[in-house]
């Protein structure tokens, strides 16, 4: 196995890891299919799900009026490894623009800003790590889905160089994605969502 395809194991890990973690962090709010089994008197469909498969990591919500998935993967594109974003969005109004808008408009200010772990990359900023298309638009796709939810995709180029400092630092590489990738996207995306 090459170097290259540890460092993505290494991530992958990173990414099932923050997905679990969260999914704990919520799971008390939810039916889930572990309180359906300690209590056989619930008569009710999973609220939350999570999945760890070839498609990546994914939390789902199903309760009420919430009904989306978020995923995490990455993948390898031209020789680089990315990581990705995405959500699934069945809000038949919801403002692409604004939410496209919005996620650049945090990038670009927070993109500057010094990594606060690991202690080897504090001279370094988030966009050093993470590297977004000079063109923002590029970097966010929508996939428009007949009869199915559209999937909202952002995607952060992994810098090569630094890359085996982040495999090897697996805690700090979890903060860095849940920090900077993962919390606002999560947060820009639902704050749209309720204004749809």
């Amino acid at each position: 196995m090459d170097d290259q395809t540890e460092v993505q194991k290494a991530i992958e890990s990173v990414l099932g890891l923050i997905i679990d973690e969260w999914y704990g962090r919520v799971s008390s709010y939810y039916v889930t299919s572990e309180r359906l089994a300690e209590d056989s008197s619930l008569d009710q469909e999973e609220e939350l799900k999570r999945f760890h498969d070839e498609n990546g990591h994914r939390i789902k919500f199903s309760k009420d009026e919430l009904d989306f998935t978020y995923g995490l993967r990455s993948f390898q594109l031209d020789g680089e490894l990315l990581i990705e974003i995405s959500v699934n969005n069945k809000v038949e109004n919801f403002n692409i623009d604004e939410f496209q808008n919005r996620l650049k408009d945090h990038y670009l200010r927070t993109g500057k800003e010094s990594l606060p772990t690991p202690y080897e990359l504090r001279n370094r900023s988030y966009e050093d790590v993470f590297e977004l298309d000079s063109n923002f638009e590029d970097a966010v796709t929508l996939e428009v889905r007949e009869g199915k939810a559209d999937i909202m995709r952002l995607s952060f180029r992994l810098n090569a160089r630094l890359l085996p400092k982040l495999a090897s630092k697996p805690v700090a590489s979890k903060t860095l994605v849940e920090n900077f990738c993962v919390t606002p996207f999560r947060n820009i995306y639902a704050s749209v969502y309720r204004s749809s």
